[in-house]
């Protein structure tokens, strides 16, 4: 049997499995059109970088018809997108997750390569941006009016946040046990005790975590953005346990990852916040959040990177559930 005939072989399988896996009607639609969204994002705005290994051939190149190829794999991605989201309905039982760190690395100490927002609270205090103002990363960025404060209320059930006054940006759920760049995105599920007019939230559970935890977050996209409009964020949120509430200025994200901190990074300006069994509102003003450290300047909503909701090690196991995410109206 030759190569050719095993491409045969595994595009007569997707077919098949497109052909029996039948998605609910609408979804392919939603699916490629969120994907297309994605792409048109990242193309005006801040690609993703370029895949360390070089890509597999075409399915030109390999004896199969793209439009075929194209179409049998949408169909099947579909599908496969229409049974994981019937399974959200429930979460699996917490199970450990285990650190990365091995050999040298200290279970405290995060990889130096960690992705921004994949760090811990702080343990150090972030380095001074010593970039020349003509290469600013916020001299591009997008400005809030302070007239539509909602950031994401989950209900559209994708991963993009609510495309507001200038702001885009895609949740995701990164643990210590990712690798770097490596963190799922993360959609929504159904909300305990939903109603018709808030169907959706993001939820969130794990076992025991050693190194620096979990986080659920976006970046803003470009990686700065003025929220000085506002004067905080308020969401709803259930525990049990407690997180901390990180929005990030860029002075404390890696240049590599569209900050301006070259030393000493990631100590982001943070606010305990204790959760409960049942659902309640809460609000973090810009004024409430520090830095570890002496004599740190407060944290400038001018220039944010990102926003998180962080569980450290200690806090874990962890079930953590997340809705209505807005900016406060000064």
């Amino acid at each position: 049997m030759t190569a050719d005939d095993d491409d045969e072989q595994l595009f007569e399988s997707l077919r098949s499995a497109a052909q029996h896996e039948r998605a609910p009607s609408g979804l392919d639609e939603r699916v490629l059109g969120h994907v297309a969204y994605r792409k048109r994002v990242d193309a005006a705005r801040l690609p993703l970088p370029a895949p360390e290994e070089p890509s597999r051939a075409a399915p030109e190149a390999r004896g199969v018809p793209r439009s075929a190829f194209a179409f049998a794999l949408g169909a099947a991605a579909a599908a496969l997108l229409a049974l994981v989201l019937k399974s959200q309905t429930g979460m699996p039982s917490i199970a450990a997750e285990r650190s990365r760190a091995t050999g040298g690395e200290s279970a405290a100490t995060p990889p130096t390569a960690r992705r921004a927002g994949t760090s811990p609270e702080g343990s150090t205090a972030p380095g001074q941006n010593t970039a020349a103002a003509a290469n600013d990363v916020c001299a591009g960025r997008g400005v809030a009016s302070g007239t539509a404060p909602l950031i994401d209320d989950f209900d559209d059930g994708d991963d993009a946040i609510t495309s507001n006054e200038q702001r885009v940006g895609f949740w995701r759920w990164a643990r210590e046990i990712d690798e770097p760049l490596s963190a799922p995105a993360l959609l929504p599920v159904p909300r305990p005790g939903h109603s018709a007019t808030n169907r959706l939230a993001l939820h969130v559970k794990g076992g025991q975590l050693v190194d620096w935890g979990a986080t659920v977050e976006f970046t803003f996209r470009p990686s700065c953005y003025d929220a000085a409009k506002y004067a905080g964020i308020a969401f709803q949120a259930r525990g049990p346990g407690r997180i901390y509430v990180s929005p990030r200025e860029v002075g404390v994200i890696p240049l590599k990852e569209g900050g301006t901190c070259e030393s000493d990074c990631y100590n982001p300006h943070v606010k305990k916040v204790e959760l409960g069994s049942e659902w309640a509102s809460f609000e973090v003003r810009w004024a409430e959040v520090r830095q570890r450290g002496f004599g740190k300047a407060p944290l400038d909503p001018s220039r944010l990177n990102s926003l998180a909701f962080m569980v450290r090690a200690e806090d874990t196991p962890y079930d953590v559930w997340l809705d209505d995410v807005r900016f406060i109206p000064r």
